[in-house]
């Protein structure tokens, strides 16, 4: 249900010296600019009242951020709406209709992100948290590249961290247990479940006691058992998932057809705390902050740089 993604951050300069990837500016020196103090002025003057896209008729807003110039770091809330349609709200008790939703009214989610911008590096990290799939890159990203041109007369880069990255620490983790989410290989039972009000079928699959169901890495072989048990698992449901262990810590990643460079999807685990279905922020943070520690360790070797 809830997932953060993680991003790159990137801007290419063709101006600058050299090839390939020396053609990226160090992050800190965009020109004369810093990328971390554009990147605080472009949300600290978007926080007090929802702005309205028309474009994509959304609301937004940014709350409760912190900003740590010394670890480089800005997180906080991007509260995120959509308008445009007229819906029923109803009591999932009842089944009743609690109020309708107007046209031009917004159920506003809160989304956790997290940006860490090191100095020096021509790459920083940033993580983006999403519901039900739907998450907030595509808005932020919309919002902040143009301003981030207009100082810098460039365009910031904010692509996946593609799978290899991401499970760099991960790759030798035991596999617990496999999710189908959205199961629909049984449809009567899932018809008779959802009249019972149960709104989304999942299968777990799970180990003998004290087994496993492979390395992690077995998952990402197309010529393994693993995979292909995930091709025959992925027709039956929307996503299928892969929860793995280390030292007794867990993580859990989307697997399935779908190569290295495309969306990394990360679920909560138990050590962030839900309150009344919304993430609570010193958890939400303290968990992002371990992934964002691995990702530093990946991404910067051998050269000191944790957020």
């Amino acid at each position: 249900m809830h997932s953060i993604s993680p991003y790159m951050l990137r801007c290419f300069n063709q101006n600058l010296p050299g090839k390939g990837n020396d053609k990226y500016s160090p992050l800190d020196k965009v020109g004369k600019y810093d990328t971390f103090h554009l990147l605080k002025s472009f949300i600290e003057a978007k926080q007090d009242n929802f702005k309205i896209v028309e474009d994509s008729k959304q609301v937004f807003r940014f709350q409760g951020m912190e900003y740590d110039e010394k670890k480089r770091e800005i997180f906080g809330w991007f509260q995120v709406g959509s308008y445009g349609i007229k819906t029923d709200i109803i009591n999932i008790d009842n089944g009743e209709v609690d109020f309708e939703k107007a046209q031009n009214n917004a159920e506003i989610i809160r989304h956790y992100i997290h940006f860490f911008i090191p100095n020096k590096f021509n790459e920083g990290i940033a993580i983006l948290h999403a519901y039900r799939g739907n998450g907030v890159k595509t808005l932020f990203y919309n919002l902040f590249k143009p301003y981030f041109n207009q100082y810098t007369n460039l365009n910031i880069q904010m692509n996946p961290l593609s799978y290899d990255k991401a499970m760099a620490s991960w790759q030798d983790a035991n596999a617990k247990e496999l999710k189908v989410t959205k199961f629909v290989g049984l449809t009567d039972i899932a018809d008779q479940l959802r009249n019972l009000g149960h709104k989304e079928q999942e299968l777990i699959i799970k180990p003998p006691r004290n087994g496993a169901l492979g390395k992690l890495k077995d998952y990402f072989n197309k010529d393994s058992e693993q995979a292909k048990a995930v091709e025959v698992l992925s027709p039956l449901g929307s996503q299928v998932k892969t929860v793995v262990e280390i030292n007794g810590k867990r993580r859990t990643f989307r697997v399935g057809q779908f190569d290295y460079n495309t969306l990394c999807e990360i679920e909560l685990d138990d050590e962030v705390k839900l309150i009344d279905g919304n993430p609570e922020l010193t958890s939400m943070h303290k968990w992002c902050k371990t992934i964002l520690q691995e990702y530093s360790i990946t991404m910067y070797p051998n050269m000191n740089v944790v957020s």
